[in-house]
């Protein structure tokens, strides 16, 4: 948690010499953060992979949908290339509502989540914010994406687990996605997920699919 706020006060990390590389990967944070917590996540990616990385950021108190709407308007600004997403937590649910629900399984070609709730926590029950109805065990949100998961069944979805994961509660749920490969890491926590070695490399293999 130090260490995710050390980057949200340092703000975004200046990767401008590596535009023009061919592909994009779009980074979307969880719930109370912001895009400075992907930074040495996509300095690894950027350095692994031939792509360009953007991280999306949102406001905790925006609503659900207009999060998704943002997410969908910066994958357009991108123009021409591959697109491939990766969401942690909260970004991952996002991600897939975008693909699912505003026509982005016709423009990414793969998706990462890293400890999303994909069938809810029970760390999102207190209602401090719009954006966590959407992660509660039985939300309609979460009842339409799994209905719907055809509507992205050509996006090559990979899951990452935080073995134990204390914010996805139970931490399977990050598993709970339909046709998707699973991957779990033990001994890791919700935001560990986000430097670890092991997940980098996890997320590079997985963008490489």
């Amino acid at each position: 948690m130090l260490r995710q706020g050390r980057l949200m006060a340092a703000g975004e990390a200046d990767l401008a010499a590596r535009r023009g590389r061919v592909g994009h990967v779009v980074f979307v944070h969880g719930f109370m953060a912001s895009g400075p917590v992907f930074g040495p996540m996509r300095a690894h990616v950027e350095a692994a992979l031939d792509v360009t990385t953007h991280p999306l950021s949102y406001r905790p108190f925006d609503r659900f949908e207009h999060v998704a709407l943002r997410l969908r308007d910066a994958v357009d600004a991108l123009g021409d290339g591959p697109v491939d997403l990766v969401g942690h937590s909260l970004g991952g649910i996002v991600a897939r509502w975008y693909l699912q629900e505003l026509g982005g399984a016709a423009k990414v070609g793969r998706l990462v989540t890293l400890a999303s709730p994909h069938a809810g926590t029970r760390a999102a029950g207190l209602p401090v914010s719009p954006l966590l109805a959407a992660i509660r065990p039985g939300s309609p949100v979460l009842a339409r994406l799994r209905e719907g998961r055809s509507e992205a069944a050509g996006v090559a979805h990979t899951a990452l687990v935080a073995g134990a994961d204390r914010m996805v509660t139970p931490p399977s749920s990050a598993a709970a996605v339909q046709d998707a490969r699973v991957r779990w890491i033990e001994g890791l926590g919700h935001n560990e997920m986000l430097f670890d070695p092991r997940v980098f490399s996890l997320v590079v293999e997985s963008l490489t699919r």
